[in-house]
């Protein structure tokens, strides 16, 4: 039903209208280039003085605007805008642009004009099973949970959801083997490999070296060199997959070639075309491929490989977590203290035994 400006002759203050018996107040104001209008109904507070129905009227308005300037507590907002107000917010990296192409392609197609506190379980699942049934791949399934999941737990932490509907819902991923046969023998044929191919380019050599204690590919790419301590013989990791800070343990042999690589910029591995760190690894993995002769190769491959190896040596399991950043081994011992540095170096010495038999 339209509202009748007429309805309202009281001016109370710019912006705001009474009507006759000062019980229904009409608010008007932009923002952003868009007029917002509605009513403020106070007929119910039968025992209240005119003045203190225009005192609350004026306190009402007031969070009506504040609401309308941050999004967050505006009760109508939908979910593309709240998302768009929250991703936003994230580090400008990669993978921010992945998590909004993900909800830009998958999510807000289906539920995103959908209001954050109608939100409800059974919508998210309509999203997972629509892309079910697509086939996409389980991995990028799972990415609805992880865009959403934070903005909604941001959502209720300003009060606007008292519940996360994301909560009870569950992606199956395939189970993918971790260990590889014979696994210290593929590791030392790897490391000759990664030499043979890298003798004369210690740029990619180094690179891989760090691949070989376990790092992940955005690990190495990120590291800065104001993170690296030649003195002390440690380096830390801070783009880790947890975000949580690590110290790992810098091998001498990884050290020796670091001091060989020029200091171009703050990044360890630097592009000399863009002077940002490289991002691209496909052809020096490509070449290894050829080398080893081996399509599986890679450097998530190379991560199973590594614990594969320890684990056949005997390194205790609490040790191949801590090597290979993670912070929560396993259910028995999650509670334990993970100490990286011990255990990268513990884990760089097997490591170490293993290639130069």
């Amino acid at each position: 039903m339209a509202i009748d400006r007429n309805d309202y002759p009281h001016k109370v203050e710019v912006g705001l209208w009474a009507n006759k018996s000062f019980t229904i107040f009409l608010y008007r104001f932009s923002f952003e280039k868009k007029e917002h209008s509605g009513l403020i109904d106070v007929s119910d507070k039968v025992a209240w003085l005119k003045k203190d129905k225009i005192s609350f009227a004026k306190g009402e308005i007031i969070k009506i605007k504040n609401d309308k300037k941050d999004g967050v507590l505006n009760i109508n907002i939908t979910l593309d805008i709240f998302m768009k107000k929250h991703l936003d917010l994230l580090q400008d990296n990669k993978h921010k642009l992945i998590l909004k192409s993900h909800y830009d392609r998958y999510i807000s197609p289906t539920i995103g004009i959908k209001k954050v506190i109608e939100l409800r379980q059974l919508h998210v699942r309509s999203v997972i099973k629509q892309q079910e049934n697509k086939n996409l791949s389980p991995r990028t399934v799972k990415r609805t949970m992880e865009v959403l999941s934070p903005a909604l737990k941001n959502a209720i932490s300003n009060r606007l959801i008292t519940f996360n509907p994301l909560d009870g819902i569950k992606i199956k991923q395939p189970k993918t083997k971790k260990i590889v046969t014979d696994a210290s023998v593929e590791l030392f044929k790897i490391n000759k490999a990664i030499h043979d191919e890298f003798v004369d380019d210690v740029f990619y050599l180094t690179f891989f070296m760090f691949a070989m204690q376990g790092r992940r590919k955005g690990e190495i790419l990120t590291l800065k060199w104001e993170d690296v301590s030649f003195d002390n013989s440690y380096y830390v990791l801070r783009n880790t997959k947890n975000n949580e800070e690590q110290k790992i343990f810098l091998p001498e042999i990884i050290k020796e070639n670091l001091a060989l690589i020029p200091r171009m910029s703050e990044w360890v591995f630097t592009s000399a075309i863009t002077g940002f760190h490289i991002v691209d690894i496909k052809r020096p993995v490509a070449k290894l491929k050829k080398r080893l002769g081996d399509n599986n190769f890679g450097i998530h491959y190379l991560r199973n490989v590594i614990v594969s190896a320890m684990a056949e040596q005997g390194l205790d399991s609490i040790h191949l977590s801590g090597a290979l950043g993670h912070n929560d081994p396993n259910t028995i011992k999650k509670y334990l203290t993970m100490n990286y540095l011990k255990s990268s170096e513990m884990a760089s010495k097997v490591i170490d035994g293993i290639v130069k038999k």
